[in-house]
């Protein structure tokens, strides 16, 4: 529980900090938040965010893991941004080091349609 309320700072931490209309990233490795900030997620654990000016969605998962996870939060989200949801785990095909989870849908959505 403790890394899931982590990864939702973190996604709040980049959400606030987007200076675009819309900012993507995927984490693998130690990121620099806000003004010399660091944070790095547990090994073998991948992470992605897609955040706009008002709302974010963010996946994760671990490399060797059985679920992926995600959340959504801001305005205008199509999913209930006070739940932390999960489906099983995307294809690791090709994935050496990190989980490789599926990208968010956009901003105020997760992709497909199993979250639970």
């Amino acid at each position: 529980m403790k890394k899931q309320i982590l990864i939702s700072f973190l996604v709040l931490a980049i959400a606030g900090s987007a200076s675009s209309a819309m900012a993507t990233t995927s984490i693998s490795g130690e990121v620099t938040i806000g003004a010399g900030n660091t944070f790095t997620p547990s090994a073998k654990v991948g992470i992605k965010i897609i955040s706009a000016v008002g709302s974010y969605a963010a996946t994760s998962c671990h490399m060797n893991g059985t679920k992926e996870y995600g959340t959504v939060g801001g305005t205008g989200t199509t999913q209930d941004p006070s739940k932390i949801y999960s489906q099983a785990i995307p294809s690791q095909t090709g994935a050496t080091s990190v989980g490789v989870p599926d990208d968010p849908a956009s901003a105020i959505a997760l992709s497909g349609t199993s979250w639970e």
